[in-house]
């Protein structure tokens, strides 16, 4: 019964790190209840969600370049991915 509750509390380690990059909660707990050593690793290597890092870049106020899609800083008036002028 112990190790079933240290299983319960130590599996939500990988879901907040997962969570943190932008990944489902609830997918990552039950995988990191039932595995938490591989699952432990595996959220530690995980890159960011492409809705994550669209988020962070928007929150940093960085735009979308209008002609490659790439983040440009505020207030650039080329971007540096393909030297193309931006209004």
């Amino acid at each position: 019964m112990e190790v079933l509750f240290i299983a319960l509390i130590i599996g939500l380690i990988p879901a907040f790190i997962a969570r943190s990059k932008g990944r489902s909660f609830l997918p990552w707990y039950i995988y990191g209840v039932a595995l938490f050593i591989v699952a432990l690793v595996h959220s530690l290597v995980i890159s960011k969600s492409a809705a994550k890092i669209k988020y962070d870049f928007e929150e940093q106020g960085y735009s979308e370049c209008p002609f490659c899609k790439e983040y440009v800083k505020p207030g650039a008036t080329v971007c540096p991915h393909c030297q193309r002028d931006i209004k």
